[in-house]
C-alpha cells in the first residue's frame, strides 16, 4: 500500500495534518491503533472541546523556544483552519470553544473534512515495526505501508491513548520521562471534604520558588486536589516532578479578604471555631481548617491562628496522579533531535513528529490542542515545500 504520507496517529495533530496534506492533492494514510480516530478529542474541555486559547504564547509551554517558531507561524491562520471545517468560534475568558460547545460536532467536521480531501484511515492498524531505505515501510497486521514522507503523530497514553515512540530508538530518537499532566493532584491533606467546591487561591511551591499562583474553582476529595484550578497546577506540578523537585501548595480559602479582616470578624462572632469558621466555609472544611489550626473551643481564644490557617492551609502532595487518569502527558521524543521550524527529525529525513508525540506540554486551557494544530501546519507545509533536504 503505497501513499506520499503516512501518520502514525489519528488524534488531533494526526488528523489535523492529513487534512492539510490531501487539501494539497497529495495520498494520505492514517493509520489509528484504536478502533475509532479523535477519542480524545471527544472528550476534551468536558465535552466542549477547548480548541485553543485567546492568550496562546510560547511561555504557557515547557519548551517555549522550540515551540515558539510553529506559534508564529500558525498564529494568523488558526481561524480560518476552523473556519474551512464548517466551525464558528466562541470565546470564554480566553478559552476557544466551538460555537456549538460541542466536541461531538468538532470530531464529525474533523472527519468530514478529511474524508471530502481523500484521506484513507486505518483503524484497528497498530504500527508494529518501521524500516527506512529510498523510502519508509511502516509493518502491521494489515500489511505493509510505504510512503516517502513519515508523521509521528502518536500522542501518548494519557487517557485513552497508547505510546508508540519507542518505534523511533533505532533512529536515535529517546523519549524523556513521562509524568501526568492536566489532572489532579494526589494530596492526602484534605480529609472528609470530598465533592466538596470552593473558590480559593492556589500557590505551588518547590521550596521557596512560587511555580504557580491563581484563583479559581478547586474539588476536594479524600485523596487528591481536582477541580479546575488543580488542573491548572498540575502542569507545572508534572514538569517539576521531572526536574526531581518536590512540591507543596498553599491554599487561601478566602482570597478576597485579609487575614487581619478574618480575625477580627472571628472574634466578634464568638462561639465555637469549627462553627465560626462556617460563615466562611462550608462545615467539612471549616473542620479541616480547624485541626490545622489547632483550635478547638472559644473562637476568640484561637482568631489569629484560624485566620492564619484560613489564608494559609497547606497541602502536602504525594506522588503523580495515574497517567490513565490524567488528559495529557509532560514528556516525549527529546526535542533535540528536530528542527524546530519544520519538525523534521534531523537524524532521518522525511521523518516528522507532532503534537504530543514531541516533549512539549502546554497548560491547561486548550494550550495543547493549539500546539496540536500548529505543529501539524507545520509539518504540512514542510513537506509541500519540499523542505525535507
Amino acid at each position: 500500500m503505497k501513499f506520499q504520507d503516512i501518520i502514525i496517529g489519528g488524534g488531533a495533530s494526526g488528523t489535523a495534518a492529513a487534512i492539510m496534506l490531501a487539501r494539497k492533492g497529495r495520498k494520505v494514510a492514517v493509520l489509528e491503533a484504536q478502533d475509532r480516530i479523535l477519542r480524545k478529542v471527544l472528550a476534551s474541555g468536558n465535552g466542549r472541546c477547548n480548541l485553543s486559547n485567546a492568550r496562546v504564547c510560547p511561555q504557557r509551554y515547557n519548551a517555549p523556544d522550540f515551540v515558539a517558531p510553529a506559534l508564529e507561524v500558525f498564529s494568523s491562520k488558526a481561524k480560518s483552519f476552523f473556519n474551512s471545517l464548517g466551525l464558528e468560534l466562541t470565546e470564554e475568558d480566553g478559552r476557544i470553544y466551538p460555537y456549538s460547545l460541542s466536541a461531538n460536532n468538532v470530531v464529525n467536521a474533523l472527519r468530514r473534512a478529511a474524508e471530502y480531501a481523500g484521506v484513507k484511515f486505518f483503524c484497528g492498524c497498530k504500527a508494529e515495526k518501521i524500516e527506512k531505505g529510498k523510502k519508509f515501510e511502516v509493518f502491521s497486521e494489515e500489511g505493509v505501508f510505504e510512503s516517502e514522507n513519515l508523521i509521528f503523530a502518536t500522542g501518548s497514553n494519557a487517557t485513552s491513548g497508547s505510546d508508540s515512540l519507542s518505534l523511533l530508538k533505532k533512529y536515535g530518537h529517546n523519549s524523556t520521562r513521562k509524568t501526568a499532566s492536566i489532572c489532579y493532584i494526589p494530596s492526602q491533606s484534605v480529609k472528609g471534604a470530598s465533592g466538596v467546591r470552593a473558590h480559593a487561591r492556589l500557590r505551588l511551591y518547590c521550596g521557596k520558588e512560587e511555580l504557580f499562583d491563581k484563583e479559581g474553582e478547586l474539588l476536594f476529595k479524600d485523596n487528591a486536589l481536582s477541580g479546575i484550578l488543580a488542573f491548572e497546577a498540575s502542569s507545572y506540578y508534572a514538569r517539576a516532578l521531572r526536574r526531581g523537585l518536590k512540591c507543596y501548595g498553599m491554599i487561601d480559602f478566602v482570597p478576597d479578604r485579609e487575614e487581619s479582616e478574618i480575625a477580627e470578624f472571628l472574634k466578634r462572632a464568638g462561639g465555637d471555631c469549627r462553627n465560626a469558621l462556617c460563615a466562611y466555609l462550608h462545615s467539612a472544611l471549616a473542620v479541616a481548617v480547624a485541626k490545622k489550626a489547632g483550635a478547638e473551643g472559644d473562637v476568640e481564644k484561637n482568631a489569629q491562628s484560624l485566620a492564619k490557617a484560613v489564608k494559609n492551609y497547606k497541602v502536602d502532595f504525594d506522588g503523580e496522579c495515574d497517567i490513565k487518569n490524567a488528559q495529557v502527558i509532560c514528556g516525549g521524543l527529546e526535542l533535540e533531535g528536530f528542527d524546530r521550524t519544520t519538525l523534521q527529525s534531523e537524524k532521518v529525513k522525511g521523518l516528522y513528529a507532532t503534537g504530543e508525540a514531541l516533549d512539549v506540554d502546554g497548560d491547561c486551557g486548550g494550550f495543547n490542542l493549539h500546539w496540536a494544530w500548529a505543529s501539524a501546519y507545520v509539518v504540512a507545509e514542510a513537506i509541500e515545500g519540499g523542505n525535507n533536504d
